[in-house]
C-alpha cells in the first residue's frame, strides 16, 4: 500500500508541475477556465461508468441534466497459461449538477480456461457511482475531483464472477489538467488515485477476509486532427497489493494507446493494452478495449 501511495504522490506532483508548465504556452494566458467540454468536443463515459478516457477517470463531470448511455467490452485471449475473458460492460452516467456526476456500471463476464468444458458466462459484479469535482481548472492548478464506486454482489458465486461477499467501497482522487496548445490544438493530462477496500469470500475457515489495495491510472488525451475529432489517447494502469486476484483485476502493470473519435454527442473509443501480471505464470498479454457512449 506503500507503494500505491507514493505512486499516487509523485503522479499528483507531476500534475501540477505540467499543468503549471503547460500554461506559459496557452495561447490565452488570461482565460479563466472553466468546465467547458468544447475544448476537448466532448466528454465521454469510460468503461468504469464516469467521465474519463478509456479507463482513466478524468476530474470533470457531466453538465447537470446531461445522460450519457455507453457500452464497452474488454477482450482478452492468453496462450500461457492458456485462457480466456470478455467483459460487457453497459454504463448509464449522469450528471446531477454541473459539479457532480453519477453512475450506474453493469456487467456480463465469460471466460474459458482452455477448453469448451470450462467456458462460463454469466453476470458481473454491479458498481454504483459518484463523483464530486471539487475545484475548476486555473491557470496554473489542475481541476481535482473526488469519486466514490459501492461495489455490490451481483456476480453468480458459482462461476467466480463475484468478487466480493457483502460489498466493496473504492475511493478516488482525480486530477485533470486541459490546455490550448498553439495551432489549435489542446493537451489533456489525467490522473487518478484509488484505494479499494472490500470484503471477500470466505475462505475455508469461514473467516471473513477484508483486502485493501490501490490503482493507478494516468493518462494523456491530444487531437490528430484540426476539427479535434480524431483524437490520440496514451494511458498507463497499474493495481497493487492485491492479495487475490479476481476476473476483474489482479496485480500487474499496463501501457495503452488508443484512438477515439467524438462529436459533440457520440463517442468511439479503442485501445490495445500491453499488459504485465505480476504473478510469474502469465507471460505478457494483450487486450482489446473499446467504448461507445452517446450523450441526451
Amino acid at each position: 500500500m506503500r507503494t500505491a501511495i507514493s505512486t499516487m504522490a509523485w503522479c499528483i506532483l507531476l500534475l501540477f508541475t505540467s499543468s503549471h508548465a503547460l500554461s506559459q504556452y496557452s495561447l490565452q494566458p488570461e482565460r479563466e477556465y472553466r468546465d467547458d467540454p468544447s475544448v476537448v468536443v466532448n466528454r465521454p463515459a469510460n468503461v468504469q461508468g464516469l467521465t474519463g478516457l478509456i479507463i482513466t477517470n478524468s476530474a470533470y463531470t457531466q453538465r447537470k441534466g446531461r445522460i450519457v448511455a455507453g457500452l464497452a467490452a474488454i477482450a482478452e485471449n492468453s496462450q500461457e497459461p492458456d485462457f480466456s475473458i470478455a467483459q460487457g460492460i453497459a454504463t448509464v452516467t449522469a450528471g446531477v449538477t454541473d459539479r457532480i456526476e453519477v453512475g450506474l456500471k453493469a456487467q456480463v463476464v465469460g471466460t474459458n480456461f482452455g477448453s469448451s468444458e470450462t467456458r462460463e458466462i454469466g453476470v458481473g459484479d454491479t458498481d454504483l457511482l459518484f463523483k464530486w469535482r471539487i475545484s475548476t481548472q486555473g491557470e496554473t492548478l489542475p481541476s481535482i475531483a473526488l469519486g466514490l464506486a459501492y461495489t455490490l454482489p451481483t456476480g453468480e458465486e458459482s462461476k467466480g464472477f463475484r468478487s466480493v461477499e457483502h460489498e466493496a467501497i473504492r475511493f478516488m482522487v482525480i486530477g485533470t489538467s486541459e490546455q490550448e496548445m498553439p495551432g489549435d490544438y489542446f493537451i489533456g493530462i489525467y490522473f487518478e488515485g484509488q484505494i479499494v477496500n472490500t470484503d471477500r469470500l470466505p475462505g475455508e475457515d469461514a473467516k471473513p477476509y477484508s483486502e485493501k489495495y490501490g490503482v493507478v491510472n494516468v493518462g494523456l488525451l491530444f487531437p490528430l486532427t484540426e476539427s479535434r475529432s480524431l483524437q490520440a489517447i496514451l494511458e498507463y494502469n497499474t493495481v497493487v497489493k492485491k492479495d487475490i486476484p479476481s476476473v476483474y483485476e489482479q496485480n500487474h502493470k499496463a501501457y495503452m494507446p488508443g484512438l477515439r473519435y467524438v462529436t459533440e454527442n457520440f463517442n468511439i473509443s479503442l485501445g490495445l493494452q500491453f499488459i504485465n501480471r505480476e504473478d510469474p505464470v502469465f507471460e505478457d498479454d494483450l487486450r482489446y478495449i473499446g467504448t461507445l457512449s452517446y450523450a441526451f
